[in-house]
């Protein structure tokens, strides 16, 4: 289990071929690539996004529970920091079912593709997204800008805002109406799982 302070910077791209030669040069060092399927529970009124909290199940190489508290300003508008806690779970199902007897369901899902790297202090996760690609630094304020610096990325251009936000965004700019769940065509799933498979 890991109960810790969840200190991070998203930062859109248009690819991460620039931020892959920029970690390699700088010494990271790859640590994961896989693919994500997340489960946000909440009550039918919505009380933990009320309460801007999260409660998510999350299926890659293992199964594991989150569990977010309220976020915190840190003073800079382009990280944000929150308690996480965390746990592995063996069997996502039954853990499903339980939390749906106390009144937590499904409220939203959404899929990602996440690249993992460690860059000294900080991790740096490549995520592509069914509505685009972003860089996620997640480390000490002052190492998140140090980091995103030697990748090439301001942090005039981070934002603090969860994927959910971001994605309400995208479909305001693209005229589009509001939508909860985010996740990628059975066509786009298939191409994206084929070539884990033959990795």
């Amino acid at each position: 289990m890991s109960d810790a302070a969840e200190i991070e910077s998203k930062f859109p791209v248009t690819g991460f071929d620039a931020v892959r030669e920029a970690l390699a040069a700088a010494g990271g060092e790859l640590r994961a690539r896989g693919f994500e399927e997340n489960v946000v529970l909440d009550t039918p009124e919505g009380t933990l996004r009320g309460r801007d909290m999260l409660l998510r199940l999350r299926r890659d190489a293992a199964g594991r529970v989150t569990f977010k508290l309220p976020a915190q300003t840190p003073g800079d508008p382009a990280v944000k920091v929150r308690r996480e806690i965390e746990t592995e779970v063996a069997d996502l199902a039954a853990l499903e079912a339980i939390f749906a007897e106390l009144g937590y369901m499904p409220r939203l899902r959404y899929e990602k593709v996440r690249e993992t790297w460690r860059l000294g202090p900080v991790l740096v996760c490549c995520d592509r997204l069914p509505f685009g690609f972003f860089v996620e630094i997640e480390g000490a304020v002052e190492a998140i800008a140090a980091a995103a610096a030697a990748l090439g990325l301001s942090m005039a251009q981070a934002t603090s805002k969860t994927y959910h936000a971001l994605y309400q965004d995208h479909l305001a700019a693209h005229g589009l109406p509001p939508a909860d769940s985010f996740v990628f065509t059975p066509e786009e799933r298939r191409k994206l799982l084929s070539g884990f498979a033959r990795a």
